[in-house]
């Protein structure tokens, strides 16, 4: 049985925070290192490296954005947050065309912005560190 490799939580929280919606991002179980990998919508897929992965047991896929499900977040913040005004500022924003966009120009109104980039890095982290538990990859914290 081959050693187990450590990864640095930050390292997988970074990757968690450079999500999009066309990137799939992976971790090489053998040797640690993440690797991004597009779906073809916008740049041209490293078929190398796609044939790679799907040939090999080495690799597992990081979240994605739907499996974030950043809304959620948005929500959670919203429901934190203890002004009742802000509160029900932030939730009307999310409700109708653009939540995201809105929410966040909310957020800028309503001051908001730098507690909720905390919030969600917090939510991150914790999604991180969840995601390693589950998937039996060993990750310390950066001293």
């Amino acid at each position: 049985m081959s050693e187990k490799i450590v990864v640095l939580l930050d390292d997988v929280l970074e990757r968690f925070e450079e999500i999009t919606e066309c990137w799939e991002q992976y971790l090489n179980m053998a040797t640690g290192e993440f690797v991004s990998l597009s779906d073809g919508s916008y740049i041209e897929t490293d078929e190398e490296l796609a044939e790679e992965i799907e040939n090999s047991c080495d690799y597992l896929r990081l979240p994605n954005q739907r499996d974030i499900h950043e809304f959620g977040i948005m929500e959670n913040f919203a429901a934190a947050t203890p002004d009742l005004l802000k509160r029900e500022k932030l939730f009307h924003a999310l409700r109708g065309r653009k939540p995201f966009r809105r929410f966040k120009d909310t957020l800028n109104y309503v001051g908001l912005t730098e507690l909720y980039y905390a919030f969600r890095t917090l939510a991150l982290y914790e999604m991180a560190r969840e995601w390693c538990e589950e998937n039996h990859v060993s990750c310390i914290l950066r001293n």
